[in-house]
């Protein structure tokens, strides 16, 4: 089976150790489609890895660091440029089962009304150790069109950087925002469930890498960016279930600033919040002190190497 109309980006900076499992893991995908791997200015030995890559459908663009969603975005254009159909993503210490892309095709031939594409991933978080995804208000079946969807992204995100194929032929793309140090996923994901029809399929044919460093953490915490969710507050009664959805990634940075002892800005989220959206768990978060969540945080890291799931929801 082959599909010529598909290009698959892999951003990498830094990813020496595992972006040769994340290349290989798209070359020998069941559904061959062809493969890019833009190089954002890493200073370790991954440019000399990809390299040593030998498959013609494998190209290779090296660049100055300018982020990974200026990556992202230029991997789309290139692929916009070049005639693709469709425009896949898969983060380089990610990695795909081999019938990932397969399954993407079925989606693609079930689901003709849909824009973007995606299959359940599963978290890795050590050696041989494994979470299950958590979605919202899902039906009960194995491929759907997710709809309300910000009802469906209460828990896990429907959408992993590493989970999902876009339509760009004959629909109007997404970028991502390239002002954003973080947050720049849920910024995504919102544009999408705004404008998009999603088809999903809750198979898991993607494993995230939970153990992996994110170049977002060097980023010091006054100096990050992220998205700005007031500007989407005339369409919290149109659109079902996306002011809870905000609320919970409301949360979610408040949780980080006070973790930080950045009260005003915590503060400054939390009187955003409706209360209501939060579990009781949630609400109590939002009272600790500094080293309370710190603490918190510590016990959940270490019970998720033992096998434990911690889960502040």
């Amino acid at each position: 089976m082959s599909n010529p109309n598909i290009l698959v980006i892999i951003p990498v900076y830094n990813k020496q150790a595992t972006i040769e499992r994340a290349i290989n893991s798209v070359l020998e995908q069941t559904v061959s489609c062809d493969l890019l791997v833009i190089d954002d200015g890493s200073t370790d030995y991954s440019a000399s890895v990809v390299e040593k890559v030998d498959n013609p459908r494998l190209s290779y663009i090296s660049q100055p660091n300018h982020g990974v969603s200026f990556t992202r975005n230029r991997g789309i254009k290139t692929a916009l440029k070049k005639g693709y159909e469709y425009v896949a993503f898969l983060d380089a210490d990610d990695y795909w089962l081999d019938n990932h892309m397969e399954q993407i095709e079925q989606l693609i031939e079930k689901f003709p009304e849909a824009s973007v594409f995606a299959n359940n991933y599963h978290l890795k978080i050590g050696e041989s150790r494994w979470n299950r995804t958590k979605f919202s208000n899902l039906k009960d079946q194995e491929t759907q069109i997710v709809k309300p969807f910000f009802k469906a992204n209460y828990l896990n995100s429907i959408l992993s950087s590493s989970s999902y194929c876009m339509r760009l032929i004959g629909n109007d793309p997404i970028y991502y925002n390239e002002e954003l140090t973080h947050t720049e996923d849920t910024d995504f994901l919102i544009k999408v469930g705004l404008t998009k029809t999603v088809a999903f399929n809750n198979k898991a044919t993607v494993i995230i890498d939970k153990q992996a460093d994110n170049r977002s953490d060097a980023v010091h915490i006054l100096k990050r960016t992220v998205t700005n969710f007031d500007c989407y507050e005339e369409k919290y009664e149109a659109v079902e279930g996306l002011k809870k959805y905000l609320d919970i990634n409301r949360f979610s940075i408040a949780v980080n600033y006070r973790m930080h002892g950045l009260i005003e800005r915590a503060v400054y989220y939390q009187r955003k919040i409706d209360l209501d959206h939060l579990s009781c768990k949630q609400q109590q978060l939002l009272k600790m002190s500094r080293l309370q969540l710190k603490a918190l945080h510590k016990t959940k890291k270490i019970l998720e190497v033992i096998g434990l799931d911690l889960r502040t929801g």
